[in-house]
């Protein structure tokens, strides 16, 4: 069963500007938050302060370089509630190896934990910095932006029982479909034993074909 992403809010994205922001010019950086409102936690339906997140995925719109700040609660001090706080999780990540050309621009991402600084826990909101240091691309954002509670990455299969679990003798390994091992490795052994034979005993007349004491039978022959 897939796991749906977290209910969150995304906000609009806000550009910054440098000096009127009446002007054209613009700083190449635009600043956007997601808050998460309370949320039930599926095991014992109680509300929690914070969420944690496992994963981020997106498409990119022409980011050059994605920061991510992380805001989230410190823990209990006697019993109060701890201070909110603002920490850098995801520092300078390039999403377009080279701002001034496609390369990036449109692909998928995902950030997981061996992306980020720290645990994403007890979170209340997160703050996407988007830099585009290129004048080529005047638009640029974050699409289908999904939050997940964990990684959704894809797992390998586990191995077979067979394979994994460590037999007491070796007699007592059994694959459906396969013959005893021991059985198996005396029947290989002797067709070793009779290939080397035919191979010492191999004539080296020619033999014609279909040739029996120089003359062809008749019953070997076919008609097309």
């Amino acid at each position: 069963m897939t796991e749906k992403p977290l209910h969150s809010n995304v906000k609009n994205p806000v550009m910054l500007f440098v000096g009127d922001p009446k002007s054209e010019f613009h700083s190449g950086c635009k600043v956007f938050d997601v808050t998460f409102p309370n949320v039930i936690h599926p095991e014992d339906e109680e509300v929690e302060e914070g969420v944690k997140v496992g994963e981020i995925r997106f498409k990119n719109h022409y980011v050059g370089i994605l920061t991510v700040r992380a805001k989230f609660r410190s823990a209990e001090n006697n019993g109060e509630p701890g201070e909110l706080k603002w920490r850098t999780c995801l520092r300078r990540m390039k999403l377009m190896p080279s701002p001034h050309t496609e390369s990036g621009s449109q692909d998928y991402f995902s950030l997981t934990r061996k992306h980020l600084l720290f645990d994403l826990v007890n979170l209340t909101a997160l703050r996407f910095v988007l830099q585009q240091p290129s004048p080529v691309w005047r638009d640029f954002k974050l699409e289908e932006l999904k939050v997940f509670r964990t990684s959704m990455m894809p797992r390998s299969a586990p191995l077979p029982a067979w394979l994994t679990e460590e037999p007491t003798e070796p007699s007592d390994r059994k694959i459906p479909g396969v013959p005893n091992l021991e059985s198996l490795s005396a029947n290989l052994q002797e067709l070793w034993a009779l290939a080397e034979v035919v191979s010492a005993n191999q004539t080296t007349v020619n033999l014609g074909r279909y040739e029996v004491d120089g003359c062809y039978d008749i019953n070997l022959l076919s008609y097309t």
